[in-house]
């Protein structure tokens, strides 16, 4: 949730997983079946195995229990994961101190309770909008990134899920709109006290605070998860616009309070504003929104067909570092899709990018082939970036996401195993990126997934990891196979990780 208006959905999470196809696979979680590879020779177009290629097998394959009741599992990685404690733990710092507030002022009615409140509120705007800003996300990532691979695991797994951040924006975000809501009590209440001398500026006031009030709360409640996912171009629009519309009243709302401030303490307007707390953390939310605006461009690109299903996107106005993507849109006030970036290894600027087919925008710029598209922001960080901290890793990835996996490996050799399952590989991403990816693992399974039975990725995720020691698996496919993969590693005490699609 952004309660600043940027929307920024459009990473993390969500980031740099490029825009999937989300009907690539279907999970099959019968234990014993196995799907891989059917051929071994030299010609890599003849390694990809069809599902008509697959045989049975059990009893070596079979995966091993998971740990804990399904009670135990359901709170360890589903009701507390670290996106949710993050959530809980800024949003129970704020809850314990508006207790403490509360108390306070019905006990000594001390001063300037009204303009503490709405201080508290703004800080937490602020530092909802401070932890989305693209170069702040960086270095969180940079800075987790430097743990050494020398370090106990238990550690590096902490460290790993710096991707869950969007905790801290969303509890911020949240325990702002609650802090607004007892600074609207609160001026209520002072107004109906003084109601013989309340005056035009005062009612204005009132108004105002009510209609922001509203506003604020809307922002959430269109961020609830199922709103989000099932009507998400309307959540970009309300998160945008409602989000932009509150820090306009909440200028507004300043202003007009300033005047009655400065009238009733007998102070130069420009002073009062000048000492309010307000004012400046404002200014700062406003700099936030404004400056990924200010990086917006129509930048040229060369589109290379892949296939119906996917065309490759080439920039070469800049570098961009490994594992980071990009906003791009046809529309910017309506719409932006992030994708993964792989990095051009013959020029010294450029890189591109995979779209492939996944709803009605991924299908038109492949028929279109654009040649020229809007980029905002600076290049971001995504959860990739953190596999450097491993020693040995599984990368499973589904259609496009192998673009990003790719980018990766190639410069950083990590020893690393790749499963890719996708819908007729060579045909749709074509022979160079079939042939890279068994350049990083000759070993890799690369399943063609466009008939037949279903591969249990999970069970095929889990022979790889016992097969190269591995020490975590990092997962980049549609938001069902995601989590599938995920929870089955992590049910099994191995560490998995994968985008969380949390705005």
């Amino acid at each position: 949730m952004v309660l600043t208006g940027d929307h920024e959905c459009n990473f993390i999470d969500k980031t740099l997983c490029s825009e999937f196809e989300t009907d690539d696979i279907e999970l099959d979680l019968r234990d014993g079946r196995k799907q891989i590879n059917a051929y071994s020779v030299d010609n890599n177009s003849d390694r990809v195995s069809g599902q008509e290629d697959v045989e049975q097998q059990s009893g070596d394959d079979i995966l091993p229990r998971k740990r804990g009741s399904s009670v135990y599992r359901w709170l360890r990685f589903t009701a507390l994961s670290y996106y949710r404690k993050l959530f809980t733990l800024v949003f129970s710092a704020n809850l314990i101190a508006a207790v403490i507030f509360l108390v306070r002022y019905s006990q000594t009615d001390f001063d300037d309770h009204i303009a503490l409140a709405q201080n508290i509120c703004a800080a937490n705007i602020f530092a909802a909008a401070l932890v989305r800003n693209e170069h702040v996300v960086n270095l969180l990532f940079l800075s987790c990134a430097w743990v050494p691979r020398s370090a106990p695991l238990w550690l590096r797994d902490h460290f790993a899920r710096v991707f869950h951040y969007g905790g801290l924006h969303s509890g911020a975000g949240v325990s702002g709109v609650v802090w607004f809501a007892i600074y609207w009590a609160l001026a209520v209440k002072d107004a109906a006290l003084h109601s013989r001398t309340n005056t035009p500026r005062l009612i204005a006031i009132l108004v105002i605070n009510s209609i922001c009030l509203v506003v604020f709360i809307i922002i959430p409640v269109v961020a609830y998860p199922r709103f989000r996912v099932r009507h998400h171009n309307y959540f970009e629009c309300f998160h945008r616009f409602l989000g932009w519309t509150a820090i306009v009243l909440f200028w507004v709302l300043l202003f007009v309070s300033t005047g009655s401030t400065a009238q009733a303490q007998g102070r130069p307007y420009a002073v009062c504003l000048y000492k309010s707390a307000v004012f400046w953390l404002l200014l700062l939310i406003t700099l936030l929104i404004v400056y990924p605006w200010t990086r917006l461009r129509k930048r040229h690109v060369r589109p290379e067909v892949l296939s119906s299903h996917a065309i490759r996107l080439h920039f070469d106005y800049a570098a961009v570092a490994l594992c980071q993507g990009i906003r791009i849109s046809t529309r910017p006030l309506l719409e932006w899709h992030s994708f993964a970036t792989i990095s051009e290894s013959s020029a010294d600027k450029g890189f591109s990018l995979i779209v492939s087919k996944a709803g009605d925008w991924t299908s038109r710029q492949i028929e279109q082939k654009p040649v020229r598209i809007w980029v905002r922001g600076a290049p971001i960080y995504g959860i990739l970036r953190i596999a450097t901290i491993f020693n040995r890793i599984v990368v499973v990835a589904t259609g496009s996401g192998i673009g990003p996996c790719l980018s990766l490996l190639s410069p950083y050799e990590i020893p690393c195993r790749i499963l890719w399952s996708t819908r007729d590989p060579i045909t749709t991403y074509g022979q160079a990126i079939v042939d890279e990816v068994y350049r990083v693992d000759p070993d890799a399974v690369v399943i063609d997934a466009r008939r037949g039975v279903r591969p249990d990725m999970v069970l095929e995720t889990y022979k790889l990891v016992k097969q190269s020691n591995a020490e975590a698996v990092f997962v980049i496919a549609n938001p069902s196979a995601t989590r599938e993969v995920v929870y089955g590693m992590r049910s099994r005490g191995i560490c998995g990780y994968g985008p969380i699609w949390d705005s």
